[in-house]
């Protein structure tokens, strides 16, 4: 654990240990209220929300643990994921594509419009992911991510980042979830294919590793999810002070461990709700592809 502080302008704890970040998800004192403040932290945040808010609504991922139906809406799309995680366990037509691109089969560069195109189809058959939708999506995770400034103020001098979130979010039926799903997550999914092929090149393992245990290399979660302190504390011998700002760097959790319940939060309040799902169609392209 790694703390930056000064005092009014920036206050950040960086946590890469799966234990302690797992302590620290289900401290009532550390939540997503996300107030704007200290300076840095503050401003970072305000641009966070703004660029990740759909019609005066946050993206999922970022509603605070109190948050008005937040918690009766995730266990319905926990529901809904895992009864058809075995479905796409089993390799169906729809991954087809996304098999051909593992296998070298597919000219695209890198298959971000083809898993688009998977997350899109969960919710809506009609789904047609396109160029100009996959360019949108990494468009709002650069905005949400990025530390340039001068960037950011110039995409939003031009409306760039307005103009993919009215993309994304038209084809999703202005249903934020649907939106997150196919502008933010869908990233960490493209990161897992892209090992997958890498993996698939090897003839040797190819042939030599079985689907659960593709799953297992190519898992690729998010490289940091953001909390706030609500109130002043102490965890293993760390203060924190009011309006800390946690980064839990879950990329770097996962390789120390390798326990999946690291990349989706499994067993906290904050739990992603594909947590089947995901490394489910992950299987399925393997089994596809492998045939």
């Amino acid at each position: 654990m790694k703390r930056v502080k000064f005092p009014g302008v920036v206050d950040t704890i960086t946590v890469d240990d799966p234990g302690l970040i797992r302590t620290l998800s289900e401290d009532s004192r550390i939540d997503r209220v996300f107030k704007h403040a200290p300076l840095w932290n503050g401003s970072f945040l305000k641009r966070l929300i703004r660029t990740l808010s759909y019609r005066g609504g946050r993206f999922p991922h970022l509603l605070p643990r109190g948050y008005a139906g937040r918690r009766s809406r995730q266990d319905e799309l926990w529901e809904l994921f895992s009864k058809r995680a075995a479905w796409m366990a089993g390799g169906p037509e729809e991954l087809e594509d996304l098999s051909r691109w593992i296998k070298g089969e597919r000219p695209l560069e890198e298959p971000g419009i083809l898993v688009q195109q998977v997350i899109g189809l969960f919710w809506s058959d009609q789904y047609k992911a396109t160029a100009e939708s996959w360019e949108a999506a990494v468009t709002l995770n650069i905005a949400a991510r990025s530390r340039n400034l001068l960037k950011m103020i110039w995409w939003k001098i031009t409306g760039k980042v307005s103009r993919a979130k009215r993309l994304l979010g038209a084809m999703a039926g202005n249903d934020i979830v649907f939106l997150h799903g196919t502008a933010i997550a869908l990233h960490n999914m493209v990161a897992s294919v892209g090992k997958m092929k890498q993996m698939y090149a090897d003839e040797a393992l190819r042939f030599s590793i079985k689907a659960e245990r593709a799953v297992e290399l190519s898992l690729s979660p998010p490289p940091v999810v953001f909390r706030q302190a609500i109130s002043a504390g102490e965890v293993s011998g760390c203060p924190f002070a009011k309006f800390s700002m946690f980064q839990f760097k879950l990329s770097d959790a996962y390789k120390l461990t390798g326990v999946k319940d690291v990349i989706f939060m499994s067993d906290s309040w904050s739990r992603c709700p594909a947590e089947r799902w995901v490394p489910a169609v992950l299987a399925g392209i393997w089994r596809r592809a492998c045939k």
